[in-house]
């Protein structure tokens, strides 16, 4: 009878060990699954919407794989240099889907192609003021009107043919989405212009108070020509050629 309690506390004991064993090589596992680590871009500070983020506003941290959020950035240079679309808190881990690039419109977000100093305006236009359809996006354009502009003393001046701006970067043109019963080509109702503050002034007024038409220029054509107005009433001063992509310069 000694033999066979003495068996079963043998058995026992390992039995135990047996399962202390496997219960630490289980936990052993887990912590070494737990401390698996992941490189991550998070802010350091507090960062606005439409911020242009610099090195000094990101890190990059460890933190466990298992809380890295699969869109967020892993690498500095995948965030430096871009425009966050959305609020940043401190510690947040930056989402690329989140990051826009300047001069890349994304999903229409027009205000991130603009040039400093530049604004976006629309204009109405038809078949005739639009070139027949033939303006395109990127492409540019002069804009000219029949107007009565006021005389120097405030008075009401004579009606004139008149070249408002030159050079205007089309940004985008509103297209007219037509029925599938529909046999004609669809065209656009709307262009979209990049244009200075003064240069809108100008355009607003035309269209308020006159006709505008819009004519197209030739491809690598800036050269601002500012002929004088028909009838002649006056002379302009001819400005100097403007050849940067993406700006507009009037006359």
């Amino acid at each position: 009878m000694k033999k066979v309690y003495l068996l079963s506390i043998i058995m026992a004991l390992l039995v135990g060990i047996a399962v202390y064993l496997f219960a630490s090589s289980l936990q052993q596992q887990a912590q070494a699954q737990a401390v698996v680590q992941g490189k991550v871009v998070v802010a350091v500070a507090d960062i606005p919407a439409n911020t242009l983020i610099t090195a000094e506003m990101v890190a990059l941290v460890d933190l466990p794989k298992q809380s890295i959020n699969p869109l967020a950035a892993t690498t500095l240079n995948t965030v430096v240099g871009m425009i966050n679309k959305y609020p940043l808190a401190k510690q947040e881990q930056i989402l690329t889907p989140r990051l826009n690039k300047k001069g890349d419109s994304g999903e229409g977000e027009l205000a991130y192609v603009l040039e400093e100093g530049q604004r976006a305006i629309s204009m109405g236009v038809d078949d005739v003021a639009g070139v027949s359809g033939y303006i395109t996006k990127g492409d540019y354009v002069d804009v000219v009107s029949n107007i009565i502009l006021p005389g120097e003393d405030g008075s009401q001046g004579t009606p004139v043919s008149t070249i408002l701006v030159e050079n205007l970067l089309v940004l985008e043109t509103g297209m007219k989405q037509l029925g599938s019963t529909d046999s004609s080509a669809s065209t656009y109702k709307t262009i979209t212009l990049s244009a200075t503050p003064e240069q809108i002034l100008k355009l607003n007024y035309a269209a308020s108070n006159g006709t505008i038409r819009f004519v197209l220029r030739p491809v690598l054509d800036h050269e601002i020509i500012a002929p004088d107005d028909y009838p002649p009433t006056g002379t302009k001063t001819a400005s100097s050629a403007e050849t940067t992509a993406g700006t507009g310069s009037g006359s």
